[in-house]
């Protein structure tokens, strides 16, 4: 399990302001859950003066592997999430509470598992790809299928790591000159076209840093081919 909250379906804003006591019976609760096979909706009760209630009234299955995007919406502690799928299942709509304590994790659940889904790190687990307890980083390999388009004069792509050296680097390699870099550093990266080429990093391992280049991709590179900007 990686994330659970309180969610409701129920009108949007507008609807709410104008006609409180409507909206409120035709609210629906919930709790989702989000875990590295499923995104559940576990129907509950919510009443005025009890509250969520812990009840197990019907449950709603979505296969995180069809999962395309998620967005988020609305004012203050009145938000949405959007969930779509890319296997025709229609969007699941969904207004949260980020604020809301009665239920642990909600606020994590409105703020997590937007980028979870966006960056395609859940799908990459559901797969097999990207175990559990595995950091989460923004700069995460795309998914089976999907190409990574080097940004703007970056070098082409045979001068790029290979595929096996991105996902598993096994080579040690001696860190640059300075002292070794951190995560989240500013640097300027050297690909061996002669030109060198403004990154964030996001990732190292053994010897090797993975850069996130201007357009948002990201790459794995030797430690020598790192400098600071």
């Amino acid at each position: 399990m990686l994330h659970t909250g309180y969610v409701r379906r129920q009108p949007g804003i507008l609807f709410q302001s104008l006609f409180f006591f409507i909206a409120f019976l035709m609210t629906k609760a919930y709790f989702g859950v989000l875990t590295n096979r499923r995104l559940l909706l576990i129907r509950t009760k919510m009443g005025a003066w009890t509250g969520v209630q812990n009840k197990n009234l019907g449950v709603e299955e979505y296969d995180v592997r069809a999962l395309a995007k998620c967005t988020t919406g609305g004012i203050a502690n009145n938000k949405s999430m959007q969930f779509y799928f890319n296997n025709g299942t229609p969007t699941v709509d969904v207004r949260i509470s980020p604020w809301f304590k009665s239920v642990k994790g909600t606020g994590a659940f409105f703020e997590q598992v937007p980028n979870l889904i966006n960056t395609n790190q859940v799908q990459q687990m559901a797969m097999g790809q990207l175990p559990p307890g595995a950091p989460m980083q923004q700069g995460m390999q795309p998914m089976p299928g999907q190409q990574m388009q080097p940004p703007q004069g970056a070098p082409p792509a045979h001068m790029q790591q290979p595929p096996q050296m991105q996902q598993q680097p096994q080579m040690q390699m001696a860190p640059p000159q300075g002292g070794p870099l951190h995560v989240g550093q500013q640097v300027m990266v050297a690909p061996g076209d002669g030109q060198r080429y403004p990154a964030t990093i996001v990732q190292a391992a053994n010897g090797q840093y993975m850069c996130q280049m201007p357009n948002g991709q990201p790459y794995w590179f030797p430690a020598q081919q790192v400098s600071v900007s």
